[in-house]
């Protein structure tokens, strides 16, 4: 008895570690392939969902703004004034005068 249940465990065991080595049949093989290539797949199509949005969000960007806030718009005409009366200001300073009339001494003639 003892040693019918001891072949049998030796059997059982033979046979558990011989599939490891054994190719699968077609059946099996087909669903190992198939999940792989699916998960590929899949990989595959959200990469190409990301570009296909990023090309949308290019392709219908509303224009108008660009981007600038309304505080930068109010800093720009802030800026744009003070610009203005700066440039005021020194276009006065470098005004051309002609020079005051200063009479000619006798020393001018001598030389």
């Amino acid at each position: 008895m003892i040693r019918s249940l001891l072949v049998f465990a030796v059997l059982s065991v033979a046979a558990i570690s011989t599939q490891a080595f054994v190719v699968p049949s077609i059946g099996q093989s087909a669903l190992a392939t198939t999940s792989t290539s699916l998960d590929a797949s899949r990989i595959n199509a959200k990469i190409e969902k990301r570009k296909r949005n990023r090309e949308n969000m290019r392709k219908f960007k509303k224009g108008g703004k660009k981007g600038t806030s309304r505080k930068k718009m109010m800093r720009k005409i802030q800026s744009s004034a003070a610009r203005q009366i700066e440039n005021e200001f020194i276009a006065k300073c470098f005004l051309t005068i002609p020079p005051p009339k200063t009479e000619e001494k006798d020393d001018k003639k001598r030389w």
